[in-house]
């Protein structure tokens, strides 16, 4: 009888759990930059893939050019951030030209992430080139992503 009645409370925590990590960055993050690094260095931190720029060790993100830039708030620990990633770099290699695409780990760059106040991830910022921004939380599927992306473009 137990395990009939548990199981709901259970079933309801796994969905919570691979919807989003909730909490914010860890403050031990916050230790671990280099405190006689310029803010501004960004590119040196960046490493490219084809049409994601990974921004690492505390780094800016840099100007689009009147491009549409898409952030994707993640952590190295955080499960439905991993099963977003492929999405995310599926629709970044759509859209490649059209809108700037950053993945940025929350525990590297806790400045990021707090100026855009991230408070659960997966969290997707997206920022209009005229400075206007929106976001989402939690995982999200290739076509919702893809839909989200396109509909801000237009």
């Amino acid at each position: 009888m137990k395990s009939i009645r548990l199981f709901p409370f259970l079933a309801a925590a796994a969905i919570t759990t691979l919807t989003s990590c909730g909490g914010s960055p860890s403050k031990d993050a916050a230790t671990d930059a280099d405190p006689t690094r310029p803010d501004d260095e960004v590119i040196e931190n960046a490493t490219e893939s084809p049409a994601v720029i990974t921004i690492k060790a505390d780094g800016q993100i840099p100007p689009a050019d009147g491009k549409l830039i898409v952030l994707d708030f993640n952590a190295t620990w955080c499960g439905p951030c991993r099963q977003f990633a492929p999405n995310f770099e599926s629709v970044a290699d759509k859209y490649r030209g059209q809108a700037s695409f950053y993945s940025i780990d929350v525990d590297q760059n806790p400045r990021l992430a707090a100026q855009f106040n991230v408070q659960g991830i997966p969290t997707v910022v997206y920022i209009q080139p005229d400075g206007t921004t929106s976001s989402t939380t939690g995982y999200l599927d290739a076509a919702t992503f893809d839909a989200a992306v396109s509909a801000r473009l237009n």
